[in-house]
């Protein structure tokens, strides 16, 4: 009888392990990050302050003219938002400081590492007057990807603010690239 009790406990105790452990190691693409866009970037900088003055703008993805298509380009680095369905950016309301974060959350069955290379690839270091961004990282987790480009003279790393996203996901990130 002892024994019977003791191997129906070592069997649940393994299943709860089994199911514990394959619930937190769940595929990084697959995940859904909570939250709009808008609110993640602020809690990634509450996460990563910074000293100067800032303010979060949420791009209006359905603005299809010459000018919709060129903000959405200056402030993502994308040409469409075809596979994007919420963005948000936090820059300095000073236009001589070189820093940009950007989130934006993809469509389902949207490859996010293909986006924020194109994110990468596409967005301008230089756009600010007199000033240019020498770090830049994207990084992706589940419908989410965070882009952060940042003149290293201000005192900020870039690092800091994918470690800033991960600890908001609370997950390891799919890649950062």
């Amino acid at each position: 009888m002892k024994r019977l009790i003791s191997t129906i406990l070592v069997l649940v105790m393994t299943a709860a392990l089994v199911t514990g452990c394959s619930s937190k190691t769940g595929d990084a693409s697959a995940a859904t990050v909570d939250g709009t866009a808008e609110e993640l970037v602020e809690k990634i900088i509450a996460e990563c302050p910074v000293e100067f003055m800032g303010a979060t703008t949420v791009l209006d993805l359905s603005d299809t003219s010459e000018q919709g298509l060129l903000t959405l380009k200056s402030f993502t680095g994308l040409d469409s938002a075809d596979a994007i369905t919420d963005a948000a950016v936090y820059e300095p309301m000073i236009g001589s400081i070189a820093f940009s974060l950007v989130l934006v959350k993809t469509a389902a069955d949207t490859d996010i590492q293909d986006v924020a290379q194109s994110m990468k690839d596409g967005v301008d270091p230089r756009k600010w007057i007199c000033v240019g961004a020498d770090e830049m990282q994207a990084a992706g987790y589940g419908n989410a990807v965070m882009l952060i480009m940042l003149d290293s003279n201000t005192g900020l790393t870039s690092q800091s603010f994918v470690d800033a996203f991960q600890n908001v996901v609370g997950a390891e990130l799919a890649f950062v690239i």
